[in-house]
Parts: structure tokens; C-alpha cells; sequence
């Protein structure tokens, strides 16, 4: 089976279709999608979306072969997968722009050239096979090999614009503009396709397309954010119209449907529209990606959308110590339904403490702790300000740009921690009229959601989330907050 499907890629690669003629290519480009008008703005130090302060290992832990390239394990057999491949790539890569180790950056030019190795032509485009039988999730449709995916090229692209911006080789510009082409074009009945519009003219570089019966797609949200990153790159390259309206399209697509079809509310985030189904590690993939869509975009509105991400399903990795007041304190441990299976009661004549491994949302009920070790060890206590909280700062969003924190009339104390989160000191200020400032970021300390201004009379402090201050960039539609306007008069006492 393995050598056949090797075979079939090789035929493919060698017997591609001639590329398309210019005036084809544009007859064929797709349109007519809704666009809201995002405008890009490049990162600070012009880097891209992909990029980490990170090296990676020089002996890869994972599957190889001889020239270093990563394989990846399906149903015992290795094979190569562009998403793994690409993924090794930026980690070696983000190694060599911190080392500069060449080392590193061979390696992650081997990832890239695998895929040129192995890529179809088809269009004028270059598209990138998965040498493997997948069936999906929302419809059981098996994906017979040689089939192709959305996310695929979007990250390639991002790699190869990475390497041609170290390397200057023009092999990798070329290899930027082609993958490029392959998302602007829209669904093909005897060639490869990733990018579609849905019924409701919204765009999709959709990580699953299928055609029979009919033009759809599995619509994941995680894989198409993921391809607008090589989008974004393609743009800080060469400022391409044609890369902009893609990431505008997609950007206005997550815009659409994180309210309805993301979005589960108090609980994880489902994988995609034809995929309705809720992953914990893909919903803090989704809460990061729109706090990136925020920073590429410069609209407030998807940080709004990662705040309330992280509300419906914290990120539940913690290391820390809870604190108990002195009472009556009550453990549970629960089914997969949120349903109590066991309890047990602790009674504090003093104030005590716990640690924990996880804050994590409990299906239909509030945040808890997992406390391992005390009386209480391996049950779950609710997170209660005054009563029981971690004494830490977890779940922090920085925002750049900065938002605006709209501030009513009334009386507001802020405070400064110590390394331990204990109170350093308060100010406490009242606001006779409306009033606003720049809000820098936002966590939860000690159990409670706290803002950071960035000036204003509380630089220096975090503002604990009280009626009164709110986010003007919130939409109703997703956390029912209200989404008037408020003063830009700076916040002064």
C-alpha cells in the first residue's frame, strides 16, 4: 500500500497538468466572498506569526529519516506530513535566527524541499499531497491519498518566506509565489482545490475539501488561522492586494462564525463548522490565534474574542498554592457530564493553603481547582474570591495595540502584588464623569479577572473587573455586555 501511494505522488508530480495560461488563472481566482476590510499591520521587528524565541534539539526526538526530515507515525507506517514537516521547520528555523547556527537552518530548508519534492502542479499553482487515507470527522468521507489540505500550503508558505528572507535564494521566492496562486484559487472538479466560498459568502482555506456531492469543505477554524499566518507572511514580503483580500476573507470569516459556530458557551470550542465537536487543546489554540488575529489586524474585536474564549474554557495548566479561609470547605470529583460522583467536607479553623495542578472548567459549572496534596487531595474545589483562590496570575492576554477600558462614574481601587501575590498597595480613586484608558492586559489573580492600564493614574496597577468598567469592543453577541461608545478622554483622578 505504501509503495503504491508513492507511486501514484510520483505520477502526479511528473505528469501535472502544463501550467495555466495568466488570463485563466485569472478567470478562476476566487471571489466574490465577504470582506469587513481588515487591514494588516506587520509585528514589531517585522517578524512573522510563526516565529518563537525558542531553539529546538539538535537530535530530533521524533521519527526521521537520513536526511533529517521528520515523518510522521500513521497506523504503524511513516510517512511524510506536510503539516508535521513545516511544523519541525519553524522550530529549526526560529533556532537558526537565534543561534545562527547553520545547522539549523539546513534542517529546516530539508522540511521545506521535501514538500517542493513531493509537491503537484496543477493550474500554475503548487499544492502539497498527503500520502495517506484520512476519514473525517463530520461527514465519514475518507480522503483517499493523494488528497490535499489548506493548511498545508498556508504554513508552507509562511517557511519559505522565512527562508528566502535568511537565505535570498530565489528557489524559495518562487516556491512562495506558487503556494501562494494555490489560495487564490477557487474549487476544481479535476484538480486540487483548498479555498472555497461557503453558502453564505464567506471564504474558507478549508484544512479537509471534498467535493462529491457538491463543493464543501469540513470548515476548521484552527487550520484555516493557521494558513492565513503564511497569508500575513506572503503580504510583510511582497504586499500582494490579492494576500491581503485572502486575509481580509478569512479574518472576516472568524469574525462570522466565532459567536455561533465556535464558540460553545462555558465550555471548549468546537473544531470546526462540519466537525462540531469541542477539543481542550484546539479551544487554547483557537483563544491564541485570536489574540494573534488581534495583533495582525489591530481590531479590537478578536481580543474581545479570546477574552471570552478563556472565559468559557481557561487554559487549565497551573502550578501553584490555593487558599483556604477558615470554614467549611467542599470537594468534588465528577463524571464527564459534570455530574458529582463523590464529595468531602474540610472545616479550617484558620486560614490554610493547597497546592494545585489544574484550574479547569467543569461541564456545566463553574472554574475549580484540582488540589493534590492536604486533606483534599484529588478532589476539585470551586475557585471562590475570598474563600478559595489561587494565589497567582494565570490566563494572561497582553493586548497590542492597546484597548480601551471604559470607565463610569464611581470609585475604583486598584492594586500592586508582591512575587507571591500578596497586596503591596491600593490606590483608590473616584471618577466624577466618564472616562477611559489604554488597557494593556488582563488576568486572573488570586481568582479574580484584573486589568492593566498603561496610563493614566493607575499605571502600575491592576484593576480589579468591577460594574463599571467595560470593554467597548465586546459584542453583545457573545458575552452580552453592552458595545456603546465611551470617552478617549484620558483616565485621571
Amino acid at each position: 500500500m505504501k509503495a503504491l501511494i508513492l507511486i501514484m505522488v510520483a505520477v502526479l508530480v511528473a505528469a501535472g497538468p502544463a501550467p495555466a495560461r495568466a488570463d485563466t488563472l485569472r478567470q478562476e481566482t476566487v471571489a466574490g466572498y465577504a470582506r469587513d476590510g481588515y487591514q494588516l499591520h506587520p509585528l514589531p521587528g517585522g517578524v512573522s506569526p510563526t516565529w518563537r524565541s525558542a531553539t529546538a534539539p539538535r537530535v530530533d526526538p521524533q521519527p526521521h529519516d537520513e536526511q533529517g526530515v521528520r515523518l510522521f507515525n500513521w497506523q504503524g507506517t511513516l510517512v511524510d506530513h506536510p503539516v508535521v514537516q513545516v511544523t519541525w521547520g519553524f522550530e529549526n528555523i526560529n533556532a537558526y535566527e537565534l543561534t545562527h547556527d547553520q545547522f539549523f537552518l539546513d534542517r529546516a530548508a530539508a522540511q521545506a524541499q521535501r514538500n517542493l519534492d513531493r509537491r503537484v502542479e496543477s493550474r500554475g499553482a503548487w499544492w502539497y499531497p498527503y500520502g495517506f487515507d484520512l476519514t473525517r470527522c463530520g461527514t465519514g468521507q475518507v480522503l483517499t491519498a493523494p488528497w490535499f489540505s489548506g493548511m498545508a500550503p498556508g504554513l508552507l508558505l509562511s517557511l519559505f518566506v522565512r527562508l528566502y528572507g535568511v537565505t535570498d535564494d530565489p528557489k524559495w521566492r518562487e516556491a512562495a509565489d506558487r503556494t501562494l496562486d494555490s489560495l487564490t484559487l477557487g474549487p476544481d472538479p479535476d484538480g486540487p482545490w483548498v479555498t472555497w466560498v461557503d453558502p453564505d459568502g464567506y471564504l474558507w482555506l478549508d484544512e479537509y475539501p471534498d467535493s462529491p456531492p457538491g463543493v464543501r469543505g469540513e470548515q476548521v477554524f484552527n487550520g484555516m488561522i493557521y494558513a492565513s499566518y503564511g497569508v500575513y507572511d506572503y503580504w510583510r514580503l511582497t504586499g500582494d492586494p490579492r494576500a491581503v483580500a485572502l486575509f481580509d476573507g478569512t479574518a472576516t470569516t472568524v469574525r462570522r462564525y466565532v459567536p455561533t459556530g465556535m464558540r460553545v458557551p462555558g465550555w471548549a470550542s468546537r473544531y470546526g463548522i462540519g466537525c462540531p465537536v469541542s477539543y481542550a487543546n484546539y479551544h487554547q489554540d483557537h483563544t491564541v490565534q485570536m489574540t494573534m488575529l488581534h495583533r495582525l489586524t489591530h481590531a479590537g474585536l478578536f481580543a474581545a474574542y479570546a477574552d471570552v474564549l478563556r472565559a468559557d474554557y481557561p487554559y487549565p495548566v497551573v502550578s501553584g498554592r490555593v487558599v483556604f479561609e477558615a470554614g467549611v470547605h467542599v470537594g468534588y470529583r465528577f463524571d464527564s457530564a459534570g455530574q458529582v460522583v463523590a464529595s468531602k467536607t474540610m472545616t479550617l479553623g484558620r486560614a490554610s493553603m493547597a497546592h494545585t495542578d489544574q484550574r479547569v472548567r467543569v461541564r456545566g459549572r463553574d472554574v475549580h481547582y484540582r488540589i493534590v496534596d492536604g486533606a483534599l487531595a484529588g478532589y476539585l474545589v470551586a475557585e471562590e474570591p475570598g474563600r478559595r483562590w489561587l494565589a497567582a496570575k494565570v490566563v494572561e492576554h497582553l493586548y497590542t495595540p492597546t484597548r480601551l477600558l471604559a470607565v463610569e462614574p464611581g470609585t475604583y481601587t486598584g492594586h500592586t502584588f508582591d512575587s507571591f501575590w500578596n497586596v503591596t498597595g491600593s490606590k483608590t480613586v473616584t471618577f466624577p464623569r466618564q472616562s477611559s484608558a489604554p488597557l494593556g492586559a488582563s488576568a486572573v489573580i488570586n481568582g479574580e479577572l484584573h486589568y492593566r492600564v498603561t496610563a493614566g493614574t493607575y499605571v502600575g496597577f491592576w484593576l480589579p473587573a468591577r460594574a463599571g468598567l467595560w470593554l467597548p469592543d465586546v459584542p453583545a453577541s457573545v458575552s452580552g455586555v453592552r458595545s456603546v461608545g465611551a470617552s478617549k478622554a484620558a483616565m485621571r483622578g
